[in-house]
């Protein structure tokens, strides 16, 4: 499972920043790539989640919840005519990056 984790976790990486190449070129379906991106990257944080962390109350588990949930506000306002829509995904983006930093690193163990 957790190797499955992996891919969709690199899938989503790729989605995301292909997604925001093609929006820079201003094609229309680079909405779409992004926000499934954004989907695999929400789904990959919820397999993730340490439940017993969050009954707990424990700060760190709490901002990986509101993440996701920002995460999918951004997803849901792509598709509409918010004028802030491409922000908030890259709030979202970041934030989550913020969030999960332990999970993006160079070194090997």
């Amino acid at each position: 499972m957790k190797r499955l984790l992996s891919i969709l976790y690199t899938l989503a990486t790729v989605l995301i920043i292909v997604g925001a190449l093609f929006i820079l070129q201003a094609e229309s379906y680079g909405v779409a790539i992004l926000a499934s991106g954004v989907g695999l990257n929400i789904v990959y944080r919820i397999f993730n989640l340490n439940t017993e962390r969050i009954s707990q109350l424990k700060f760190s588990e709490l901002l990986k919840v509101l993440g996701i949930i920002l995460m999918l506000v951004a997803c849901i306002l792509i598709f509409t005519d918010y004028d802030q829509k491409y922000n908030m995904m890259i709030f979202a983006v970041v934030l989550d990056v913020i969030i999960n930093y332990k999970e993006i690193t160079l070194k090997t163990k």
